[in-house]
């Protein structure tokens, strides 16, 4: 039993404000005597009730009774972001052979996406089994409505998926859909929704669809103006950038250039793969703005 009363009895304290205050109208005194000492626990209604009279939300309820730490899943998860980042692939594999049939369905998830960094990384993906995550697509395929980690794991898998395969683009959507449902959950989730739209036009790009990346890019702009989030914002103009490589090279990189030096001065880890990102479609936009202005004029 997860003793919540104890942080409960430490923030009331904190506030200055008796016991009366907290639990009038919700359970009764010898309830609440018994639940701040730990030994009977509440009802999720009547926690939540509580909490707004201490004027603290779940989620802060929960970092305080961590001892003010994120969730361990939280933790592992930005683990495995600086481990990929860092090439690190052999602590990638541990923890995907250590954690790929935990009793817990948020750690094979965690598990699934360290296997998925490994699995892009390199040419891995000439000689690795897609199987694992394959496994997890068909599943998802099949599942009405999405969770926020499984959003986030059909994000990082759905490059997989071929462009002519018609689960790619339903994949992109469902998760897009989920992401919108949950911009209210955290900040994360708009960094999510961002690099969601970002990856799906890279791979447009790459396969020569720039109609269609134009058409992403439209969406990121119009959703930029509707949540007024920076992380978003910095993202559509990133990707209007992008999309100008191919459409009019010479005018718009002079200033991708000059936003990408902004960004760095910036230093937002939303952007610490613009200069990247940028070097790879640079050389292909000037060739796809090249052939289509020689094509012009032989017309």
């Amino acid at each position: 039993m997860t003793a919540y009363g104890q942080t409960v009895r430490r923030l009331r304290l904190g506030q200055g404000l008796p016991q009366k205050a907290v639990y009038s109208g919700i359970v009764s005194r010898s309830f609440y005597a018994k639940f701040e000492k730990g030994q009977t626990n509440i009802g999720a209604d009547k926690l939540f009730e509580i909490l707004r009279r201490l004027t603290i939300s779940p989620n802060e309820f929960l970092f305080q009774h961590r001892g003010m730490r994120p969730p361990a899943i939280q933790q592992l998860s930005k683990q495995i972001d600086q481990d990929y980042q860092a090439g690190d692939l052999q602590a990638l594999r541990d923890f995907y052979t250590a954690n790929r049939y935990h009793r817990l369905p948020e750690m094979r998830a965690l598990a699934l996406r360290a296997y998925t960094g490994v699995y892009t990384a390199n040419q891995n993906i000439l000689y690795m089994s897609n199987a694992p995550i394959a496994a997890v697509q068909a599943l998802l395929a099949q599942t009405p409505q999405w969770t926020l980690s499984q959003a986030r794991l059909i994000i990082e898998t759905n490059l997989l998926i071929p462009l002519s395969n018609p689960q790619h683009q339903a994949f992109f959507r469902q998760a897009v859909a989920t992401l919108r449902d949950y911009l209210a959950f955290d900040d994360q989730v708009a960094s999510d929704l961002g690099g969601a739209y970002l990856n799906e036009i890279q791979t447009q790009l790459i396969a020569g669809q720039v109609t269609v990346a134009a058409t992403l890019a439209a969406e990121v702009q119009a959703l930029s103006a509707q949540t007024g989030t920076t992380t978003i914002k910095l993202t559509a103009a990133f990707c209007q950038y992008l999309i100008g490589l191919y459409t009019d090279y010479p005018a718009v990189e002079p200033q991708l250039t000059t936003f990408l030096t902004w960004c760095k001065q910036l230093n937002l880890p939303d952007t610490r793969d613009f200069g990247l990102i940028a070097t790879v479609h640079r050389d292909r936009g000037r060739n796809h703005y090249d052939r289509h202005q020689y094509f012009d004029h032989r017309e």
